[in-house]
């Protein structure tokens, strides 16, 4: 009995069900389309910190290359010395900036 009710009701009124199916197929797109947008600016945002980091990244490579000066040979082996010692702190000293930059941009990822 109740079954019948239901049928009748519905061929009644098609166009109200017509305009609730609609209505929902309309806010189902809306929150898809806001949900597009959220991870749209998301990713813009991360791609961004990626290129701030590639560019800090390989902005430090041309700092590395300095011009060779000549020098007469009584001067040279000192400061090659002290050189030499220096490179490994400045490589560490880059490494752990570029590591920090690494996992700021992987930390906000995930």
């Amino acid at each position: 009995m109740q079954q019948e009710q239901m049928i009748l009701y519905l061929r009644e009124n098609m166009v109200t069900i017509g305009m609730a199916a609609g209505g929902i197929c309309l806010l189902i797109w809306l929150l898809v389309l806001i949900q597009v947008t959220r991870t749209r600016r998301e990713v813009h945002k991360i791609c961004k910190k990626i290129r701030r980091y590639f560019e800090v990244i390989l902005a430090e490579d041309t700092k590395e290359e300095v011009p060779v000066q000549k020098e007469s040979p009584e001067h040279t082996q000192l400061p090659a010395c002290e050189a030499a010692q220096e490179a490994p702190v400045q490589d560490t000293k880059k490494s752990e900036e570029d590591a920090k930059l690494l996992m700021e941009v992987i930390s906000e990822v995930f």
